[in-house]
């Protein structure tokens, strides 16, 4: 609780602009260099991206209609103002006249519409988002019934209306996550296809603070300013992704090739190398979450009971001790413990290789021959553990998860690929696997079994979740979705491992940044820095 805190009081000062006498730089030759982990997959596509990479570029080239505050409140971006009508089942969305497209192209609502209605298309690359599912009409048009959306109209050129079966509050948490793009763009490529118009994923335009220009896999993606940008002209020129590690991320700070990055550790001997340097460093409660991922069909992981076990036999708190340098929190179901509605009762599976002993042998789990692993009809309960290069701290978890699990009769075998490779397995649903490391960001607002790539389905779940996607009342929305996170976290879909807090090393350069949780990129166009 002493490092939440922590993290908290923290946070309150990350929420400070830092500003110097040269904050105003317009040097057309300035650029800001932002250390990146892992290359991105080049789906640079509002509603197709799925790594926090490609998400990086997008929160910079394309606008939302609404951001989060630091609040987690919904703040006007592209929509200026809403109002609801027909007992709240319709949000209406007044929009921000003279926004144009990198291309010059007018911004209007015919790009609302179609953003959020090319989801509900049956031809959707991605899975349907829940949020298209609540509208007045999908079904007949995810059919190919109807060729409009009868839940979302466009009233004006500014103007738009979105109409659904029920009063659903986490319309803005959709809206927030997914950008709005290009009508006259991608139009041009059946839904279907999206997928394969590489040209147009890998060269975005949007209506964001920054354009793009370039990307050069396994290097940078780099963008350049948006003179036009409704929020005003950014400070900086050129905002560069650099793909980097964290083996050789510390020295390119201190040697000034990098201006800001993630921090993948929290070592104290490299803070301190930082703090010698005059590298400043930002601490935030975290906002996403490295996990275990189950697959429930599996035979072995099938029993909630095993699932159970797993949990109870990794000693997460030692990892974020070890690892984290006490510089994060365990969490116990698919929410973060800053969230309103995270229950506070929910069971802790506090470390007990005891337990896990007993839950394995309660499902049939027993070792018949001595040798230190458990079986169940003749078979050896082997767990094959995925997990990607990327992130120095996930890699360093694989081997405390396999000697943890080993004192508990359970023999794991690792596996390690690049980022993309590891993602593959979650996105094939047809691929069964045993476990895969991997990190997900929370959504605020958002809940449902498909944002991590879930094997789990469960009624109770579901019910929760039709009692709080109909209602816009704060007090219903509270208690079924802590509801929804207890059976989560009775379920056992994942094991829960650790949040990291947010740390961003700053080098000497910069003199003006801004960011705060959820919404790392929203005053991008404000950052700047020395010459």
């Amino acid at each position: 609780m002493k490092v939440f805190l922590k993290a908290i009081t923290l946070a309150l000062s990350a929420a400070t602009v830092f500003n110097a006498a040269a904050a105003e730089n317009n040097n057309p030759h300035s650029i800001i260099r932002y250390a990146i982990w892992s290359n991105p997959s080049g789906t640079f596509h509002p509603t197709l991206y799925f790594s926090d990479y490609d998400r990086a570029v997008i929160s910079a080239v394309f606008s939302r209609l609404f951001i989060l505050d630091e609040h987690q409140n919904p703040k006007p971006s592209l929509a200026e103002k809403y109002d609801y009508s027909n007992q709240g089942k319709t949000l209406t969305l007044h929009l921000r006249a003279g926004v144009k497209w990198h291309d010059g192209q007018p911004f209007t609502a015919e790009d609302v519409y179609f953003t959020y209605a090319t989801e509900a298309d049956g031809g959707f690359p991605r899975d349907t988002p829940d949020f298209v599912k609540h509208l007045v009409g999908y079904d007949a048009y995810h059919a190919g019934k109807t060729a409009t959306l009868e839940g979302i109209k466009v009233i004006d050129p500014q103007t738009i209306s979105f109409t659904f079966t029920a009063p659903y509050a986490a319309a803005f948490s959709h809206f927030a996550d997914k950008p709005v793009l290009a009508k006259h763009i991608w139009s041009q490529v059946p839904v279907k296809d999206w997928n394969k118009a590489t040209g147009l994923l890998r060269h975005p335009v949007g209506t964001g603070p920054y354009k793009f220009v370039e990307f050069l896999p396994d290097q940078y993606v780099k963008l350049e300013r948006n003179d036009d940008y409704f929020g005003g002209e950014p400070k900086t020129q050129t905002l560069l992704f650099k793909i980097s590690n964290a083996q050789t991320v510390q020295n390119e700070l201190i040697n000034g090739d990098v201006d800001i990055a993630e921090l993948s550790s929290w070592n104290n001997r490299d803070l301190q190398t930082y703090k010698n340097a005059g590298i400043r460093i930002i601490e935030q409660p975290g906002v996403g979450a490295q996990y275990l991922s189950l697959d429930t069909r599996n035979p072995n992981l099938a029993d909630t009971r095993v699932r159970e076990a797993l949990v109870y036999g990794i000693d997460r708190q030692a990892i974020v001790d070890k690892l984290l340098f006490g510089h994060g929190v365990v969490f116990n179901s698919k929410d973060s413990p800053q969230s309103p509605y995270y229950p506070k009762d929910l069971n802790t599976y506090a470390y007990n290789p005891e337990k896990a002993r007993a839950l394995l042998k309660e499902a049939g789990w027993v070792d018949s021959n001595g040798d230190g692993f458990v079986e169940k009809n003749g078979q050896e309960f082997t767990l094959t553990l995925n997990y990607p290069t990327g992130n120095r701290t996930r890699e360093l978890t694989a081997p405390i998860i396999q000697q943890n699990l080993k004192k508990i009769g359970i023999n794991v075998v690792l596996s390690v690929a690049d980022f993309n490779a590891t993602l593959s397995i979650l996105q094939d649903k047809s691929k069964v696997y045993d476990g895969v490391l991997m990190g997900g960001t929370f959504r605020p607002g958002q809940y449902d079994n498909d944002f991590w790539w879930e094997r789990f389905t469960s009624p109770e779940v579901d019910n929760y979740a039709a009692q709080f996607n109909s209602t816009i009342d704060p007090e219903r929305l509270r208690a079924n979705i802590g509801g929804w996170l207890k059976v989560v976290n009775q379920q056992v879909p994942h094991v829960w491992l650790y949040i990291p807090n947010q740390g961003y090393a700053l080098s000497k350069r910069v003199v003006s940044y801004h960011s705060y949780p959820y919404e790392p990129f929203a005053d991008v166009a404000n950052w700047t820095v020395q010459q």
